[in-house]
């Protein structure tokens, strides 16, 4: 029974991962009950998750360039499932009325970003990136049935959309009429008629996806969204709208810069917007006090960490930029999951003695923070000696200091939380925040992840340097 279906299913893995979450939210938003709402959420988004290594694994030697797709899909699809499995935990944000329209819409969130990564051309990355952002919007408005402050956040990411569309559109209009085509792959092969009008394009589309990400000085929504929303709402937008909107910025950029024609501006673009955000989302993070906003700004500052891995142009670079793209992940996934747990985000005394009070969550958080540290035997360590090396080698020096600085503001930041945890005596009661097993399910296996792929990275570098290789038919 299970052989037929998956040999009909493998041809039509890309379709399949990116419907089941739709297909989910239509059985979800149906169901009579949050629970049973929450159950079917939750098979749907680990089914996805399935499907995604499956196509990941068995396609991604034969992807014809989109390695780096497939790769951040496979991610994408398990954020998703580690949310949706902790989501049975959050339900006490919503009423019943509300509950199963807004795991309905978490799952939209995962589908949109996975269309945007699987699709072939800028056209369908438009439609399905403003798919995903129009299901965060509506799931962080959710959140004002019980605090208005959200709806804030909400009318700040729409307004913050639409600019992101009106530049991604302008940009879309300049690559087909500069380059001939709006075929992704095509843009490495074509004899590109304006490159300056076609590099100012892919600009301007990058800038778009930049905006989305949060990444600084073009993150001025991200307080407002990160700070009123529910916490579930947060965590699907720190786990997978900034993975999928980074992720899909670091895919459009592997088909732009193999381009001689525009591969210099691009590159160029990449680096100054990259160094900004590592120096910006750094001092915001050291200078946060409320968890929530502290993972916001330090996603911002690994994000810049990306950007300049790829504007390195070199399949070290971007391999690099993948490993840097998990530990992000996994670094959102710990900290806005121990938020949840906690039921509160301020960096305050009801942190002290949380280590003895709490000691899974504080372990969960603390392996999160050494990793955005980037402590020895961590995703993040191994994410900054990527950039380093591919750094040295391409003689760009000072993206060995973005690396070094990134790790010097971890240690002050992350620092001051664990400091907290383990070196304070609590003076507070700790309160949960519900059924906090289930809650702290996606932290301890995010930071657990964090530390294994730390440990025995193997596996994942030859993946990533796989699907980077592809960019130039297997060229290093």
């Amino acid at each position: 029974m299970i052989g037929p279906f998956i040999e009909w299913a493998r041809p039509h893995e890309g379709f399949i991962v990116f419907a089941a979450p739709l297909a989910g939210a239509a059985l979800v938003v149906l169901t009579p009950t949050p629970r049973l709402a929450w159950l079917v959420a939750a098979i749907s988004a680990l089914a996805t998750a399935a499907f995604a290594l499956d196509l990941t694994t068995h396609t991604i030697n034969v992807a014809a360039g989109n390695g780096i797709g497939l790769l951040a899909t496979a991610l994408v699809a398990c954020s998703a499932a580690l949310v949706m499995v902790g989501a049975g935990a959050l339900l006490k944000d919503w009423s019943a009325r509300v509950a199963p329209l807004g795991l309905a819409l978490g799952l939209c969130v995962g589908a949109g970003w996975i269309g945007a990564l699987l699709a072939l051309d800028f056209v369908g990355v438009f439609l399905a990136a403003e798919g995903a952002w129009l299901a965060t919007a509506g799931l962080l408005a959710l959140s004002g049935e019980r605090e208005r402050g959200a709806l804030n956040g909400a009318l700040r990411m729409l307004g913050a959309g639409a600019a992101a569309s009106a530049l991604f559109l302008l940009g879309v209009g300049l690559i087909g009429a500069g380059a001939g085509t709006l075929q992704l792959a095509m843009l490495p092969a074509v004899q590109i008629a304006n490159p300056a009008v076609t590099a100012t394009g892919i600009g301007l589309v990058l800038i778009a996806l930049a905006l989305k990400t949060g990444v600084a000085p073009l993150h001025s929504w991200v307080g407002a969204a990160f700070g009123r929303g529910s916490s579930f709402a947060v965590l699907v937008l720190g786990a997978i709208g900034a993975a999928g909107a980074l992720a899909t910025l670091v895919r459009v950029a592997a088909f732009a810069i193999p381009a001689p024609a525009i591969a210099t501006g691009v590159a160029a673009a990449l680096a100054v917007l990259g160094a900004v955000s590592v120096v910006v989302g750094s001092l915001q993070a050291i200078g946060a006090s409320n968890l929530r906003r502290l993972a916001a700004y330090a996603g911002a500052a690994q994000a810049g960490g990306v950007l300049i891995s790829v504007a390195l142009g070199s399949t070290a670079g971007f391999a690099a930029a993948l490993v840097q793209l998990f530990a992000m992940v996994a670094a959102a996934i710990v900290l806005l999951g121990g938020s949840a747990v906690l039921g509160g985000e301020q960096l305050t005394s009801s942190f002290d003695g949380l280590g003895r009070r709490a000691p899974f969550t504080s372990a969960a958080m603390t392996l999160g923070g050494l990793s955005l540290m980037g402590a020895p035997l961590t995703i993040g360590f191994l994410g900054r000696w990527r950039l380093i090396e591919a750094g040295v080698g391409a003689d760009w020096w000072w993206a060995a200091v973005a690396a070094i600085l990134l790790s010097l503001a971890g240690v002050f930041y992350c620092g001051r939380l664990i400091e907290r945890l383990y070196l304070r005596r609590a003076r507070e009661a700790f309160v949960g925040g519900g059924p906090w097993r289930l809650a702290l399910a996606p932290a301890l296996v995010a930071g657990a992840g964090a530390i294994a792929l730390g440990l025995a990275p193997d596996s994942l570098l030859r993946v990533a340097a796989m699907a980077a290789a592809q960019l130039w038919n297997g060229a290093p």
